[in-house]
């Protein structure tokens, strides 16, 4: 393969910027561009140290560091080398253009991890982890992000594809000795296929913790006017971002606002009171309230401590997820606020409660503290391909008393096939490429 160039830093101005070359051909194009007293050849660079030298591109030159990556021992499985110059943009395009002239093409979206994937380096799974450790906004999905991408998932799906791969081929080899083999070689596969069904179960469940891990928890603030759903949400926050008055409707379309609890981030959408009213522009973000609570994780029913429910306030609450809703008695600091009604009993106004309120919210939705100790399914394809590898198991599994082998042999195929998208072993060419056209340059 051609030999390649890239920035790896970000854009713009900064301490250091990196131009990394990889390929065959990574010294041959340094050498063009690099000088240092150290050595008079840079062939002669000794793998993983650091040389202080001169690169010079065109009319640019700059003080910087090189250092040599020999192959195979490398990101990509290839020769690398790279260019620790300045962070000015300029400066670190010229360098490139330089690379590019010394005989390197200009690397594709995250053409350097595509290459660790077909050399090996890296299964398939591993890579799409390196893309969720760069976006990771939570401690959580940092977590998660780097066990999948030290091949943790991908350890584990190996050992079931090749589990699967030995009963699939102890089923065809009783297919030319159906009279000595296929009942031993049925109940061994079946034996397998049950085994792997409860495997395959375990690991899809965790999907649905995997999903807020990735997206994060997604939660309403609904009540009626003026009860203090913006002044909860500026007291979760922990700043003013939402205006507070005395005015009935003042929230009129509904305000994001992240935190991070546990490590994992919480979606706050402060909604606009629910109430009946002429005002158009309300009544539009009347409706989105409703529309919001609807497909939200949680709901916060924001109320008064120490007074029954409005007649308004039942009416919200029938048109609610009733499973969702966790009641927030607001309030809770006046003297008469005194209430023994089960729900999270705060004050937006001096802070009391809210941090129990926090705990909360992460406690209904995912039960607690998440377990990082075994593998999370956290990428919505990953978990498409493990439902499909189940449904083509059970499949099978219902039809070993009856099926011809022929057919169970299909249905196992086609779950090894759905396994294999997973670490790269069975994935098409067209999976690959979208895979890696999410990724940055020079990654």
């Amino acid at each position: 393969m051609q030999t390649i160039a890239a920035i790896s830093t970000p854009v713009g101005a900064g301490a250091i910027g990196i131009v990394r070359i990889s390929g065959d051909d990574a010294l041959k194009v340094a050498a063009k561009i690099f000088r240092t007293s150290k050595l008079k050849d840079l062939k002669d660079a000794v793998p993983n140290m650091m040389y202080y030298g001169t690169v010079t591109a065109g009319e640019v030159s700059d003080r910087c560091l090189g250092v040599y990556f020999k192959a195979p021992k490398t990101y990509t499985g290839e020769n690398i080398f790279e260019l620790h110059c300045h962070g000015g943009v300029r400066l670190v395009n010229e360098i490139l253009k330089g690379c590019i002239e010394a005989g390197a093409r200009a690397a594709d979206k995250g053409e350097f991890t595509k290459r660790a994937f077909l050399n090996g380096k890296l299964a398939l799974s591993d890579a799409e982890a390196v893309i969720s450790m760069i976006n990771a906004e939570s401690e959580a999905q940092l977590k998660a992000s780097y066990r999948s991408m030290t091949g943790k998932l991908s350890e584990e799906i190996y050992a079931l594809e090749e589990k699967l791969l030995d009963a699939i081929a102890t089923m065809e080899a009783a297919l030319d000795y159906p009279e000595e083999m296929e009942e031993e070689s049925r109940r061994v596969a079946k034996d397998t296929v049950n085994a792997l069904c409860k495997e395959l179960e375990k690991l899809i469940a965790t999907a649905k913790t995997g999903s807020y891990v990735k997206q994060g928890i997604d939660v309403a603030i609904v009540g009626i006017a003026n009860v203090g759903k913006s002044s909860t949400l500026n007291a979760l926050t922990g700043k003013d971002r939402a205006i507070v008055t005395e005015i009935a409707g003042t929230t009129r379309d509904s305000l994001e606002e992240r935190i991070e609890v546990n490590g994992v981030i919480i979606n706050l959408i402060d909604t606009a009171g629910i109430r009946e009213t002429d005002d158009k522009v309300e009544k539009l973000g009347v409706d989105r309230s409703r529309a919001i609570a609807k497909n939200s994780d949680l709901v916060l029913f924001i109320t008064e401590a120490g007074r029954e429910l409005t007649g308004e306030e039942k009416e919200i609450l029938i048109s609610v997820d009733g499973s969702k809703v966790l009641y927030v008695f607001n309030k809770d600091d006046k003297p008469h606020a005194k209430d023994d009604r089960e729900g999270i009993f705060v004050s937006a106004k001096t802070g009391e409660g809210i941090e129990r309120l926090k705990k909360e919210i992460v406690d209904r939705v995912i039960g607690g503290e998440i377990d990082f100790s075994g593998n999370i399914v956290t990428d919505s394809r990953h978990y498409d391909a493990l439902k499909r590898a189940y449904f083509s198991l059970t499949q099978a599994k219902e039809g070993f008393d009856e099926e011809p082998a022929e057919c169970l042999l299909v249905d196992m195929r086609d779950a090894y096939s759905a396994l294999g998208e997973i670490t790269g072993n069975t994935a098409d060419e067209s999976i690959v490429n979208a895979i890696f056209s999410k990724f940055c340059l020079g990654k």
